[in-house]
């Protein structure tokens, strides 16, 4: 059985703004951030410099598999154990596999199976502690600063992620992925010390309370069911990255190289999309809409054009629509996930969040190909404009859906 709902232990937590122990959180969350940046640089790099390419495409991509099998039984975990202690020893076990890593590099294991051993160790640790993550976020943040916190990880991680891709390549043009490796188990410990020593539960989390672990499975699958508002954030979140991540990535490398602008464009669309994405997210947290979830629906529905544009054969076309895709996505992404989580019973929502971080995983490898297929048969502007369309449309539809419209 699940107890229904969550209340505060101990006294009211002081402002938001004011709160050492978030603030302090938030800050330890951005530098995981940044490691993580410069040591998916430095794998790449390393990889695609002393492998085969089918083996570096391998080594890169293989950390996917594991966690996408086992992100449902970390929902399960999420909502049957403590968070923040399952959230600590994933943040150990990384840490201690990239040492080891470091240390096998350094004598002489310097090849495929050291990055395959690292990448899936980090896939099982993903797969099993990503969903405590939406958990503890209820445990220490009162409802209505969701949105505020969210907006602030998003702006930090977006930021930490653009000074930590730099660090990783020079660190692994300086020696190698070592020190990438040092530096982002570095990150782990931190991130653990701060869950370790900071971070206290202020928020009672209704745990499942089943005898087997099998029947809070069921259990969650049963929510989705009774749940239309769960049904309907759990298939709007998981199908919006189908359309936004193939166009952002292959469409734009498409219409890039077919244009014969140059390499040097694709950063600069990239430098768009992610200063867009700083600036909608910013808004986002000093602008939060009454009915939060309808506002990012419909918000959605102008990143639906914004990807259509991107197949434009005309630079500054491509620049805007890009832009315009990272303000909605920074908008959208802060209101949606606030709404969500205020909008799913507390006792679900590791089970829900694995259901969608499972659907991202396995929807976009495959929405990707389709892409690139559609624009081979017809053209980049059509492809571009059949994803961004069927976006808007879709977006239109949940957010015109009475159990979304009226979430705040």
């Amino acid at each position: 059985m699940t107890t229904a709902s969550a209340g505060l232990l101990g006294a009211p937590p002081p402002p938001v703004r004011r709160d050492p122990m978030v603030l302090t959180w938030v800050v330890g969350v951005a530098v995981s951030a940044f490691g993580d940046a410069a040591w998916v640089v430095a794998l790449a790099w390393t990889a695609a410099h002393t492998l085969q390419p089918a083996l570096a495409g391998a080594v890169i991509g293989i950390e996917m598999f594991p966690q996408a099998a086992l992100v449902l039984v970390g929902g399960v975990i999420a909502d049957r154990l403590d968070p923040r202690v399952v959230l600590v020893l994933g943040q150990v076990a990384r840490a201690a596999v990239l040492v080891l890593g470091a240390l096998a590099w350094r004598a002489g294991y310097d090849g495929a199976a050291t990055l395959f051993a690292i990448a899936l160790s980090f896939g099982v640790a993903a797969g099993l502690t990503l969903p405590s993550g939406m958990s503890l976020m209820r445990q220490i943040v009162g409802p209505d600063d969701f949105g505020t916190v969210m907006g602030w990880q998003q702006v930090l991680g977006r930021v930490m992620r653009l000074l930590g891709a730099p660090t990783g390549g020079i660190l692994v043009a300086a020696g190698g992925p070592v020190w990438a490796m040092v530096l982002d188990a570095a990150t782990f410990a931190v991130i653990a010390a701060v869950l370790l020593a900071v971070v206290r539960p202020r928020y009672a989390l209704p745990r499942a309370e089943h005898a087997r672990w099998r029947d809070s499975f069921t259990d969650g699958l049963g929510y989705l069911r009774r749940s239309p508002t769960a049904r309907i954030f759990v298939t709007g979140l998981t199908a919006l990255n189908v359309f936004v991540s193939p166009v952002v990535a292959l469409g734009l490398a498409l219409r890039v190289n077919g244009s014969g602008w140059g390499p040097g464009w694709l950063g600069v669309a990239d430098g768009a999309l992610a200063a867009g994405a700083i600036v909608g997210s910013l808004a986002a947290i000093r602008w939060q809409p009454e009915y939060a979830a309808r506002s990012g629906f419909r918000v959605l529905v102008v990143q639906g054009l914004g990807l259509a544009a991107v197949g434009i054969p005309f630079i500054p076309a491509v620049l805007a629509g890009m832009a315009a895709v990272g303000v909605t996505a920074g908008l959208a992404s802060v209101w949606l996930s606030s709404a969500f989580l205020k909008a799913i019973d507390p006792a679900y929502t590791g089970r829900v969040s694995s259901v969608t971080s499972l659907g991202d995983m396995t929807l976009m490898p495959l929405s990707m190909p389709v892409l690139g297929a559609l624009a081979g048969a017809t053209s980049v502007l059509t492809a571009t404009l059949a994803f961004g369309l069927s976006m808007s449309l879709l977006c239109l539809f949940f957010g015109s859906r009475r159990a979304i419209a009226t979430l705040t």
